[in-house]
């Protein structure tokens, strides 16, 4: 009942002029959308509750971090500090770090940092993000300014703004797989040189809305797919593929390590039974996208193989059944044929 509420409880979205460190690691084009008010495809209901979890993860960091003796302020649970990340009169970047976090005694462990950051700083910028377990398993490898540009972006705006610029210019990242609680924990220091990049990248916006254009940019990634600009950007071009009817070798794909991270985790989830059911349906919706995406009409990859079935799924009109034809069970018998997909081990 819950699920189907949601799931129709559909937002149009909402459109600001206003530049949000949280926002300006997107790419031009995303901005320009945005600064011209251009409308987006609308979020639905699941998904936006799905990321409004996230608030819950960051108050489950937050409160894991105080009870194990790490001094974190102006956090969630207090109340989180506004700064202004950038101010030339023309152009403004703000934003609310998730807060500064001390760390008593001195020295400490974390599983990746770069070349960089300090480890005798005492004061530490802290960011907290929960992404699903594949994105978490690319940034465990790739680390956060590989991974996820956008939240990279964001902490270097942090560490530029006043506030946090006078007491530290190291971070401290929390990443939380929302699916299975694992934790990776990264240190990143101040690169002026990004926060340069940026602010010159929204100069360019700034100057493309006023004249009502956009920018040219247009990204080859994984973003293509999912940006919810997309229909401005490409029209309907990346939903037109010509179904190839062949079963796809996951390795030689560009998707290769990602699809391998998605059978190893459909396998564990397999083995896990009742507990994994959640990291099967992440691998299978995984699996489809990348059928779909190729329009084909299946892939192997490591131990598992991924078919596109047909189904056929019967509905019963038990009202009419009822009430009408309590003994002609055909009149109210309906079909509907359906794709799903079929993961099973090689």
């Amino acid at each position: 009942m819950l699920k189907e509420l949601i799931s129709e409880d559909i937002q149009e979205p909402q459109t600001s002029r206003l530049f949000r460190a949280s926002n300006v690691g997107e790419c031009e084009t995303w901005l320009c959308h945005v600064g011209l008010g251009h409308a987006a495809a609308p979020v639905s209901g699941r998904v936006r509750h799905m990321l409004d979890d996230g608030n819950a993860h960051e108050r489950d960091i937050v409160e894991r971090l105080i009870y194990n003796g790490v001094d974190a302020r102006h956090t969630c649970l207090e109340g989180q500090m506004t700064v202004l990340c950038y101010d030339d009169g023309n152009l403004r970047v703000d934003g609310h770090p998730d807060g500064l976090i001390e760390r008593e005694p001195p020295g400490f462990e974390l599983d990746y940092a770069d070349e960089n950051f300090q480890f005798d700083k005492g004061t530490y910028l802290l960011e907290i993000t929960a992404p699903n377990h594949f994105s978490f398993l690319r940034i465990e490898k790739d680390h956060m300014r590989s991974a996820l540009w956008r939240k990279y972006v964001q902490i270097q705006m942090y560490l530029h703004s006043g506030p946090i610029r006078d007491r530290t210019d190291c971070c401290v990242v929390e990443v939380k797989s929302k699916n299975t609680s694992a934790l990776y924990e990264e240190g990143v220091s101040y690169d002026r040189t990004v926060v340069d990049e940026t602010v010159e990248k929204l100069q360019r916006v700034q100057d493309s809305v006023v004249t009502s254009r956009v920018s040219s940019y247009r990204c080859v990634d994984w973003r293509k797919q999912y940006c919810r600009y997309r229909h401005l950007c490409f029209g309907t071009e990346t939903s037109e593929v010509e179904p190839s009817g062949q079963i796809l070798k996951g390795e030689s794909l560009s998707e290769a390590e990602e699809l391998l991270q998605a059978a190893e985790i459909w396998l564990k989830g397999k083995d896990l039974v009742l507990q994994g059911d959640e990291l099967v349906e992440e691998a299978r919706a995984l699996f489809r996208e990348t059928i779909e995406e190729y329009g084909s009409s299946g892939l192997t990859v490591a131990h598992a193989k991924a078919l596109m079935v047909e189904a056929n799924r019967r509905k019963i009109d038990t009202d009419a059944l009822q009430l009408k034809y309590p003994d002609v069970y055909n009149d109210v018998m309906s079909f509907e044929k359906s794709r799903y997909v079929r993961v099973t081990r090689i």
